[in-house]
């Protein structure tokens, strides 16, 4: 779907001056004021306790080598994390169960849709070693099954097909590279990622939590952007539209800002568009919706159902002429 010059309308970033070139009855985004968001907000106060742990030098991790693991998954990512690991992991396929004596951290490879089935089926002496790698907003189903200081993963590098070299998310903006780390088997999984040739970073949980958000947002962004211009490449994305991707890019910023007390780093467009950069070959599409956009979306559906204004006017706009989520 092709969007084509109209009017100017006011979103929470200056002005968004684009519309789909199909009818549409959706209403346009309307000005939103920070003093009209009166939505609660949710906050993690163990971020202040790990910072005064770490001031106090009490309650500090000591880091894990890398061992024989677990790995949930033979898809790409679960074939790259065998491949570079001891020769001797376990690997967990479809239908198949964690045992009892599963050795080291469990690598989650697979879907999200998938996770609630797995913990479940996990036995009580593994769930403490499991490893979330997963891309999208998975805080509220850890703080539901007490995971919250698993250890996640957050990857920033992309495998086109198996066995195909991975790109690492080395860009302008981020020439440390983007991959990130943190909790109990963070040490191990950094090992184990930095002997594959790629770049990890271990995080405490303030920074890695602003990271994943910035994830979320950058795949929620290309995505959907990507998807109502005909699902081009990321690339093509960040070339010809970026103006939407800097504007979409800040109101979601500034929705997690106001809902989660997250404040995202500036200039995180910049940063946006240079990871898309970076995977210019990767197709976009709207998919696991519930774990991504569909996060942003439901607040907008709350917030209108309850008399607030929506907090993310141009996502829903596009969204809906998207027909997504119609």
């Amino acid at each position: 779907m092709a969007f084509v010059p109209t009017s100017p309308q006011t979103s929470l970033h200056g002005t968004f001056t684009a519309r789909p070139a199909h009818r549409c009855s959706v209403q346009r985004p309307r000005t939103v004021h920070r003093q009209a968001l009166r939505m609660q907000t949710w906050s993690d106060p163990a971020v202040t306790q790990e910072y005064f742990d770490f001031l106090n030098n009490v309650n500090q991790r000591e880091l894990m080598t890398d061992c024989t693991s677990t790995i949930v998954g033979s898809g790409r990512i679960g074939n790259f994390l065998r491949e570079h690991g001891t020769g001797q992991d376990l690997v967990i396929r479809r239908g198949q169960k964690i045992p009892e004596d599963a050795p080291g951290p469990v690598y989650l490879c697979t879907r999200n849709d998938d996770l609630e089935e797995i913990i479940e089926n996990c036995p009580e002496s593994k769930k403490d070693d499991l490893v979330f790698i997963q891309n999208g907003m998975l805080e509220r189903m850890l703080r539901r099954h007490d995971m919250s200081e698993n250890t996640r993963a957050n990857l920033y590098f992309a495998i086109s097909k198996m066995d195909a070299d991975p790109i690492d998310g080395i860009t302008e903006t981020n020439p440390e590279g983007l991959t990130a780390v943190c909790g109990k088997w963070e040490g191990a999984f950094q090992e184990r990622i930095l002997k594959a040739g790629l770049t990890c970073k271990i995080l405490k949980e303030r920074d890695f939590r602003r990271s994943q958000l910035e994830k979320l947002i950058w795949i929620s962004v290309f995505n959907l952007i990507g998807a109502v211009h005909g699902n081009i490449p990321m690339g093509e994305v960040a070339q010809m539209h970026e103006r939407e991707v800097t504007e979409l890019s800040i109101e979601l910023a500034h929705m997690i800002r106001f809902t989660l007390t997250v404040g995202m780093l500036p200039d995180i467009e910049k940063r946006m568009l240079a990871y898309g950069r970076r995977v210019k070959e990767f197709p976009t599409a709207l998919k696991e919706f519930e774990w991504r956009n569909g996060f942003f979306y439901k607040y907008s559906m709350l917030a209108r159902k309850n008399g607030f204004p929506d907090p993310t006017p141009m996502h829903t706009y596009v969204l809906v002429c998207s027909s997504y989520a119609r």
